[in-house]
């Protein structure tokens, strides 16, 4: 008998018989020391329609005074919770994701910054958008508030404030990135409380002393590495307090521990995001689910996530498709929401829902090779170690009432896999069969890959898998 080791991080290798295995919407979670494996693998949090607009895509939303706005295509939209959304009247121009803030005036003002077109505002509960006020503002690429004001950045590397918790802006209240003469992409606020302005190739903290008159803040430091695009950095959402993470110029994905970039990314991923062809649309977010933090790092054809809780990777693809339809999460109404690719609609992202508004939410583990190098084996059987009797009595029949796994096996690495095999868990609280597949061939001197899959919406993991075989001459 031989334990067959799940992979505690995907690892797809760059060619398939480097890969050490694969984690698709899945991931491990430790058990207790007397468990009778040291690990289950769970699925990733499903989602489910929390609330929906005529027509549109998401393009970015703020929450304040017990409503949340969120834009959709030219409108905006008011949700007091879940359900449709109230239009608001006035339109936002443009197509690209817009970034929007709130201040703390005694009716707080919404700004929002639509990138190439300009901004708007309007004081919240009201319902009306209109341009913002005055000339100064131009045509930024961001907002964000911090200490009382807005910070508007542009991509020549200038930066704007408001007065203190109003729109206005005098015309001296500007600065500019000291270090470099790159693209200003974000201004975001920093676990510190310190301004982080995020450049092409650079990043500028700035903070106290707050100066009395013209730009608030002051210069304090560099962090020579920059983002490819404005959405490729999170970590200052509401809900979160786990950190700054980001896609650096140098294709990595990093932390942001004080001023120094720590890589967290595996050769794998730095790959993916080396070849993409337009890095200005990948995307980094954040979330939090069943306790675990979970970054979200994609791009139009891929999807990875990060679990800070941890410290480990996998990969994340919606049915059918090789990436993630959720995007840009943010947390609301004590909920983790985030726009849909498919639908006008606001998605809720929860551990509770085990699908994809409907659809199956496929959890995969691919295996590292094993066998008994350089001999070859004949495989007896696979046993699986998993959550017997999963399956929901008042489920979807049958593929909830009495839920299957599905084993292949692959000769070449990973190049083809056989045709699967299906195998019961057992009934809701049927703990009594035996989850094993029996006469599955030879394998070559590289050994084998084992592939297990799980598609029902139940609550349901795998721990561990034994191979029986003997070695051949």
């Amino acid at each position: 008998m031989t334990n067959v080791p799940f992979p505690m991080i995907t690892l797809p290798g760059q060619k398939m018989n480097a890969s050490g295995g694969r984690l698709i919407n899945c991931y491990p979670e430790p058990l207790g020391a007397t468990a009778g494996m040291p690990n289950a693998y769970w699925r990733v949090p499903g989602l489910d329609i929390w609330g929906t607009a005529p027509s549109g895509k998401y393009r970015g939303g703020i929450y304040s005074q017990g409503t949340f706005y969120a834009i959709f295509g030219d409108t905006v939209y008011s949700y007091g919770g879940a359900g449709a959304g109230t239009a608001l009247t006035g339109s936002i121009g443009g197509s690209k994701f817009c970034w929007l803030a709130v201040n703390q005036a005694a009716t707080p003002d919404i700004a929002i910054v639509s990138p190439g077109i300009g901004a708007y505002t309007f004081p919240a509960g009201t319902t009306t958008i209109n341009a913002y006020p005055g000339g100064v503002v131009g045509t930024p690429n961001s907002v964000v508030f911090l200490d009382g004001f807005f910070i508007f950045t542009y991509g020549d590397g200038t930066t704007r404030a408001s007065d203190i918790n109003a729109t206005n802006i005098n015309a001296l209240n500007f600065a500019t990135a000291q270090s470099k003469p790159d693209t200003l992409y974000r201004p975001l606020p920093m676990p510190s409380g310190q301004l982080l302005l995020c450049g092409s190739n650079t990043m500028e903290v700035w903070g106290a002393p707050i100066n009395p008159t013209g730009y608030p803040f002051s210069y304090i430091s560099t962090i020579y590495r920059g983002i490819p695009g404005p959405s490729a950095i999170a970590g200052a959402e509401d809900g979160w307090g786990k950190g700054i993470f980001f896609v650096g110029d140098d294709h990595k994905v990093s932390t942001l521990t004080t001023y120094t970039p720590t890589p967290i990314s595996t050769p794998d991923l730095d790959q993916l995001i080396e070849n993409e062809p337009d890095k200005t649309k990948i995307i980094v977010g954040v979330y939090v689910s069943r306790g675990h933090g979970m970054v979200v790092v994609q791009s139009p054809t891929w999807c990875w996530e990060y679990d800070t809780t941890l410290q480990s990777w996998h990969e994340r693809e919606s049915y059918l498709q090789t990436y993630w339809r959720g995007y840009q999460p943010i947390n609301v109404f004590d909920t983790w929401l985030c726009g849909d690719v498919k639908t006008s609609s606001l998605l809720e992202i929860s551990g509770s829902y085990r699908k994809e508004v409907g659809d199956p939410l496929r959890m995969r583990i691919e295996t590292g090779p094993l066998g008994g190098f350089p001999s070859m084996v004949r495989i007896n059987a696979i046993e699986v170690y998993l959550t017997k009797g999963a399956s929901d009595a008042l489920g979807d029949d049958p593929q909830e009432t009495n839920a299957k796994i599905e084993i292949s096996v692959s000769r070449n690495s990973g190049q083809d896999w056989s045709v699967p095999r299906t195998l019961e868990i057992g009934r809701q609280s049927m703990m009594g069969q035996r989850v094993r597949g029996a006469i599955w061939g030879s394998a070559n001197i590289e050994g084998v890959r084992w592939r297990f899959d799980e598609s029902a919406g139940i609550n349901f993991g795998f721990m561990g898998a034994d191979m029986q075989a003997d070695k051949l001459r």
